[in-house]
């Protein structure tokens, strides 16, 4: 028996499915099934039961499960303290950022850095919720960018040991070009946006006024003149300021737009639901705690531009909604 046995193990009990099962450890499906079959050998009780309706855990396996979960992350936990001990002079920061983020924080973030551990230099990753998860578990990013409500509802129940820490409330605008009909309008509820011009993208924001905006419809590449499915965030951003169409942009990516002359006009929504709680999500054992404390604490000190940090919430009545 070794720890890679015992990773086949963990990845079967998760995929239900040996094929997938190999595709996830990167290994062939003969190879990995092979190698559970040594080891329920080795054992002396089978591990799984095969079946047309997939592959389930016995008794045994059960427990065998449970062992394998602790013990991977013990293995998981010395190499924190390893990585802990290490020289941070050639230890980048690596942080994960959604699309509506990385492009409008990369500054921020790099100044952030440089004041509270001057001597780490910072590698952004840009990528979708999703797989930014897996790269923190992974250890592929020290931590990443999440709205809350996104985390409760990809992270939360999934099993992960991914924990959250807010770190400041973001508004959403409806964004239009300028001089487009819409801009008449001081505010707007989302029920009003009108259905044919709005750009609605695949990926949550984490707004729960997200639930009453009309829905994405099947020709809407048809209505609005781009397809959303294929174009990144900031494309679609230009498409609105030359076009009829609207979507949403949140308050970071709305500054940016505005200081770089964008040519979008941005109206905000009179919904509860138009400020998402913003934080970053990191492994449980995160070996370095002090950093993400003094990020926390830079943070609530000068937050970005368009956001209220999540250490003043109490200040999220008329006067930070007037402030953002």
């Amino acid at each position: 028996m070794n720890l890679r046995d015992l990773e086949y193990v963990i990845a079967v009990a998760q995929h239900q499915n040996f094929t997938r099962a190999a595709q996830a450890a990167a290994v062939s499906q003969p190879a990995l099934s092979n190698q559970i079959k040594k080891l329920e050998t080795e054992l002396g009780v089978p591990i799984f039961q095969r079946g047309k309706d997939g592959v389930q855990l016995t008794n045994a396996g059960r427990e065998v499960l449970e062992k394998a979960k602790q013990i991977a992350e013990l293995v998981e936990a010395i190499g924190d303290v390893a990585r802990k001990h290490q020289s941070t002079d050639t230890q980048p920061i690596r942080l994960g950022m959604t699309p509506t983020l990385a492009a409008y924080l990369s500054r921020y973030f790099h100044d952030l850095f440089a004041r509270i551990t001057p001597e780490r230099r910072v590698v952004i990753t840009e990528a979708y919720p999703v797989n930014l998860a897996k790269m923190v578990e992974e250890r592929s990013v020290d931590f990443a960018f999440f709205a809350r409500k996104t985390y409760e509802s990809l992270v939360a129940n999934s099993g992960s040991a991914l924990n959250f820490q807010s770190l400041w409330l973001e508004p959403v605008y409806l964004a239009t070009r300028v001089n487009h009909p819409l801009t008449e309008r001081k505010s707007i509820w989302a029920h009003q946006v009108p259905a044919d011009l709005l750009i609605r993208f695949h990926v949550s924001f984490g707004y729960e006024l997200e639930h009453d905006l009309p829905p994405a419809s099947d020709i809407s590449d048809e209505t609005t003149g781009i397809d959303v499915k294929t174009a990144r965030f900031e494309t679609v951003c230009r498409h609105v300021a030359q076009s009829d169409a609207c979507t949403m942009v949140n308050a970071i990516a709305a500054e940016q737009f505005k200081h770089d002359g964008f040519g979008l006009a941005f109206i905000p929504f009179n919904d509860e639901g138009n400020i998402r709680e913003l934080g970053i999500i990191s492994r449980a054992q995160y070996p370095d705690p002090e950093l993400l404390k003094a990020l926390e604490d830079s943070v609530c000190q000068t937050p970005p531009k368009g956001t209220v940090a999540s250490c003043r919430k109490q200040l999220l009545g008329e006067t930070a909604t007037a402030s953002l």
